[in-house]
């Protein structure tokens, strides 16, 4: 990268008749410009620096029929070996960090110093730059808020620095309304002191809480988190700290950025910091464990078994906008079997109950179990009115808010006549939790019970 922009400038020194539009021209990937520098970035109404403009003369605001200023300036020089200043902006781009944003020139790269060393440039343009305007078009609003940047530039043409505010624009080429926050006062006021801010995460459940650190102590104001250009959440600086909570984010990779806006911009200066992170969710599992009680027998029997050795898993599956996740089983047939004589005969049901689901991870609670029980699998004794009738579906709690699921106990079928013979029950589980539980394994214990008439 550094070979290329070197031949850029010395082509800018072999047309110096045509600087200006060399300056301008069209945008180029970011580099590494340098470090931030602490000092204000001045628009000023008339040609010439600081050295010709009051405090009168600064420009924080304006529209696509003005320039935005005659004369560029920063407040401090630039480091040793800087020859020049070119102000600039950059163009956010989603999942791609700063540094290799494109950067588009906004004025030309001038040599002007003021009688304190200090930088500035002459013939600002009006701001409508195609790919700034393109940006600000996808935004909400058409409004949106970029990095304004001066660096400050070697005899190579290299950065070793840069200022550093925020540019926000709204509108479109017929009618852009642009804006920056008030510098420093010029005259007095307290010298700018540059922040740092750092940018981490941690994942708490399903969801990525992302930290802003923010240096030196005593710099308050408000992070805005961003992914790309759109933005996640804001938060007031505290103890040094920002926060906010990015829930459930989707699976994949992901690049958030942390930007900085102090409440004293005469104190203390903007800052931003990035973020990497890879998503991958993993699908909750559950299991049932069954306890069989045993059945009355009575003058003949009536008896019923679970096949239970192997309790029953629940594959869960995450949906794709990680609004549920969603799992489903058979429940283990149950055959009841009625030998009992004529005159102790009488009507019998299945039910069942489950527990909460219990992990290392927390609770699922049973209310999101439910089940569908299928035609019941009927062989009677030789002239037995033997008929058997399922139970009623039981909906999850996430899909009917009032339903219990199966913590409440639930017919799984019955007689409909009684009679001598053998009867099979099957049933359909379904489970639906929230997208925000934490994945892990999960177990429920379910309670089936024969009751005779």
């Amino acid at each position: 990268m550094r070979p290329i922009k070197l031949l850029a400038t010395l082509a800018a020194g072999a047309l110096l008749s045509s600087a200006v539009a060399l300056a301008c021209a069209a945008p180029a990937s970011a580099e590494d410009e340098g470090p931030d520098l602490p000092g204000s970035i001045y628009f000023l109404a008339k040609a010439g620096g600081l050295d010709a403009n009051g405090q009168t003369d600064v420009i924080t605001s304006g529209t696509t029929l003005d320039r935005p200023f005659q004369s560029l300036a920063v407040s401090a020089q630039c480091p040793a070996g800087a020859v020049s200043l070119q102000p600039m902006i950059r163009i956010p781009q989603a999942n791609v960090p700063e540094s290799q944003w494109l950067e588009v020139p906004i004025a030309a790269n001038m040599n002007h110093v003021d009688a304190q060393g200090r930088f500035y440039t002459d013939r600002g343009d009006r701001l409508t730059k195609p790919d700034a305007l393109a940006y600000i078009a996808t935004q909400a609003g058409k409004t949106g808020t970029i990095p304004l940047l001066a660096v400050c530039r070697d005899e190579l043409g290299l950065g070793v620095g840069l200022f550093r505010t925020t540019l926000t624009l709204t509108g479109d080429l017929s009618n852009l309304a642009w804006s920056v926050p008030a510098p420093t006062p010029l005259g007095g006021g307290t010298q700018v002191t540059a922040t740092t801010t750092t940018l981490t995460g941690a994942v708490q459940g399903a969801d990525l809480v992302l930290s802003a650190a923010v240096a030196p102590a005593g710099a308050g104001g408000t992070v805005t988190f961003s992914e790309g250009g759109t933005t996640v959440g804001t938060a007031a600086v505290s103890g040094g700290v920002a926060q906010v909570t990015v829930p459930s984010p989707a699976s994949g990779s992901h690049s958030y950025t942390a930007t900085f806006a102090p409440s004293d911009a005469a104190a203390f200066g903007a800052s931003s910091g990035t973020y990497a992170v890879a998503v991958a969710l993993d699908a909750a599992t559950g299991q049932l464990v069954l306890s069989v009680p045993a059945a009355p027998v009575v003058d003949g029997a009536l008896t019923f078994s679970v096949p239970f050795a192997t309790p029953v898993a629940l594959a869960g599956t995450r949906a794709s906008d990680n609004s549920r996740v969603v799992a489903t089983g058979a429940f283990p047939t149950v055959t009841v079997t009625d030998t009992r004589r004529d005159g102790l005969l009488t009507g019998w049901e299945v039910n069942a109950q489950a527990s909460d689901f219990t992990g290392a991870a927390g609770t699922v609670g049973a209310k999101y179990l439910g089940w569908a029980p299928a035609l019941p699998q009927m062989l009677p004794e030789a002239g037995s009115p033997l008929v058997a009738q399922a139970g009623a579906p039981v909906a999850s709690s996430l899909d009917e808010v009032a339903s219990p699921g199966l913590s409440a106990s639930a017919l799984l079928g019955g007689t409909a006549t009684a009679g001598r013979g053998t009867t099979t029950l099957d049933a359909a589980l379904n489970l639906a939790i929230p997208g925000s539980t934490t994945a892990g394994s999960y177990t429920s214990t379910v309670t089936v019970t024969l009751i005779a008439d």
